[in-house]
């Protein structure tokens, strides 16, 4: 019997006409009836469909995160596009640091505050919870000659091995065997470049066949370090093998990055505006730029974007992407105010996310669409740099001199107050 009551129609047949539709046409239908809105919720192609034309940011496959649906996805991506977030205050103290931090798998925190590493963990709706420590530990401190402390200047954690790199030239490493445990000390490395003279700025680690093997570098020393101990072996011992390795078109190191594999390394240089690859099991260069060198330049942070190319953003502004297989770039956008650049993260796909250097202020960047920026966030009431940052795709985590913040992402859009910094409002 004909009927015009559309709700009688078969689901498959209604999945079939809305898949037809506009956005505007389905926010309509959304709007219509429950049932409706759950079919369309559900249906994950037609949000796939609307997330070809728009930046959608993307979580790791090993985290909880990874079993968004689309609909979830594309929601939440359009709040970090036009400035929809709910900010919450992590931290706050009384004394200028430059924090570094790693949030885990978006499970466990990992914050720098001066010479001590603190761990917290996330509370059941996913957001970290600092109000209370799974555990802290201070990095050991050799006494100098002069006014550096032993503040942890960066970390690294692979393999359940955290290598902390300080700023009175030592590196130490702990192996962690439960994550709501304090981790045990594996090894202290007391002067790692020019006899301990100046500070470590950048580490590495290498964990794999009972070998632990420690990378370091100095922004103010022309060598690498590569120091290998046997996992398991005391620290007091001091018995691992040290190899300095001579740096190429650059005086130092600001920052470096293993790939997945563990067997190229990509070095942010200071003194030079583009990054140099290193092969960590042939020991020799594979990409140099010795006609960027320039002692005014600095790449502050790089990452690994994907298995073949390389994300770096550096002092005077530019955030680029590199191509190890052409050395070439492929990517290429500033900082709308044209400031310094301090980290960078990427979520794998197309989102890369920049902290600057005046008023704890983030960018989002499209790496689809070079040349411009998708978003700003001013993260705190501040004029710190961002000295560290981290995201997934439902929060954005920063760290600034005297705090760290929380955007979180997934909101109701009409409830939540819009804070659109985005190109177009500018112009």
């Amino acid at each position: 019997m004909a009927t015009d009551n559309i709700l009688l129609l078969p689901v498959d047949i209604l999945i079939v006409i809305f898949r037809k539709l506009e956005m505007t046409e389905i926010r309509c239908i959304m709007s219509t009836c429950k049932t409706f809105r759950n079919i369309v919720k559900g249906d994950h192609k037609i949000w796939r469909t609307f997330s070809r034309d728009t930046l959608v940011l993307m979580d790791a496959p090993e985290t909880r995160l990874a079993a968004l649906s689309w609909y979830n996805r594309y929601r939440i991506s359009r709040n970090w596009l036009h400035g929809c977030f709910k900010t919450k205050s992590l931290l706050h103290h009384y004394t200028n640091y430059m924090p570094w931090l790693t949030y885990h798998n978006s499970e466990i925190l990992y914050l720098s505050v001066g010479s001590e590493l603190v761990c917290y963990k996330t509370d059941n709706k996913g957001l970290p919870s600092c109000s209370k420590s799974l555990w802290r530990l201070d990095v050991p401190k050799v006494v100098r000659q002069d006014v550096r402390t032993n503040d942890i200047s960066r970390f690294v954690i692979k393999n359940n091995v955290v290598v902390c790199g300080n700023r009175d030239g030592c590196v130490a490493a702990y192996r962690i065997t439960d994550t709501r445990k304090k981790p045990k000390l594996e090894c202290h490395i007391k002067d790692c470049h020019d006899e301990g003279h100046v500070e470590v700025t950048a580490v590495e680690v290498v964990d794999v066949r009972d070998q632990l093997s420690i990378i370091t570098g100095s922004s103010d020393s022309p060598d690498l370090l590569l120091c290998t101990l046997r996992s398991g072996r005391s620290s007091a011992s001091g018995s691992y093998n040290a190899v300095n390795v001579p740096l190429q078109d650059c005086s130092g190191t600001k920052s470096m990055a293993l790939n997945a594999m563990s067997d190229k390394l990509a070095i942010g240089p200071n003194g030079n505006s583009k990054p140099v690859l290193f092969d960590v099991t042939t020991g020799k260069y594979l990409m140099t730029s010795p006609t960027t060198v320039n002692h005014r330049q600095a790449v502050r942070d790089i990452r690994w974007h994907n298995d073949n190319t390389i994300l770096h953003v550096t002092h005077s502004g530019f955030m680029e992407l590199m191509d190890i297989r052409t050395n070439q770039e492929v990517y290429r956008s500033r900082d709308p105010f044209q400031s310094s650049l301090y980290c960078v993260k990427s979520d794998g796909m197309n989102a890369l996310v920049a902290g600057s250097a005046e008023y704890s202020r983030c960018v989002l960047f499209d790496a689809r669409k070079a040349g411009n920026y998708v978003q700003m966030y001013f993260t705190q009431r501040n004029t710190s740099p961002v000295y560290c940052l981290d995201f997934d795709s439902t929060k954005l985590i920063s760290a600034v001199d005297r705090g760290l913040a929380l955007l979180n992402f997934n909101v109701d859009s009409g409830s939540q107050e819009h804070k659109d910094y985005s190109g177009h409002v500018f112009h």
